[in-house]
């Protein structure tokens, strides 16, 4: 039954209309792949700093709130002024002055990385005329802060990360985010104890 079938499309695809067939699903193709190479943002690279990327579950306010740090390298002879950097849909918000780990019998203030901060320059405003500028051939790095509704017990999310230009761009990366290894230790500590 299958080679039957095979061979009904083989002949068909050598038909006139076979060929036509066959150039409009390339033609598809081949749009489809421009257009997308069309709206990625020229000569940005993109990477996750493992070290400073981080998440915790908040005590104070039963939040998530998740730290990612990027590595920007602008390949391009352009500057590239990033409006927007989203994770799984959550916009950066500002961070809190300082964020705590509650242990047993010790609190452990967190720190957060010491580069620039996306939310600092942009996440004040909505204006779309503020914007994060990366200059012509140069490295930079950057932290955000998100805060997220639920509260998860898992040790490891992973969710897409979008950045947006001022020219409505868009770079989008998988992003790995484990939880904070001194929250994993305190809850440790609090499981020994139980």
């Amino acid at each position: 039954m299958l080679q039957q079938i095979l061979k009904q499309l083989l002949n068909f695809l050598v038909t006139p209309t076979g060929n036509m067939v066959l150039l409009g699903v390339g033609c598809v193709i081949a749009l489809g792949v421009v257009y997308h190479r069309w709206r990625q943002i020229p000569g940005l690279t993109v990477s996750i700093i493992q070290d400073d990327t981080w998440f915790i579950n908040r005590d104070d306010n039963n939040k998530l709130a998740i730290v990612v740090s990027l590595h920007l390298i602008n390949k391009s002879g352009a500057p590239i002024q990033l409006s927007r950097c989203k994770l799984s849909g959550y916009t950066p918000k500002p961070p809190p002055e300082q964020m705590f780990l509650e242990g047993y019998d010790k609190t452990i203030e967190l720190t957060y990385p010491e580069y620039d901060s996306f939310s600092d320059v942009v996440g004040k405003s909505e204006n779309f005329n503020s914007a994060y500028v990366l200059n012509p051939y140069t490295e930079q790095r950057m932290w955000t802060y998100y805060e997220s509704g639920i509260v998860t017990l898992k040790n490891m999310l992973r969710t897409p990360i979008v950045l947006k230009d001022v020219n409505r761009k868009k770079k989008s990366i998988q992003a790995t985010v484990p939880r904070n290894m001194e929250q994993i230790q305190l809850y440790r500590e609090a499981a020994m104890r139980w």
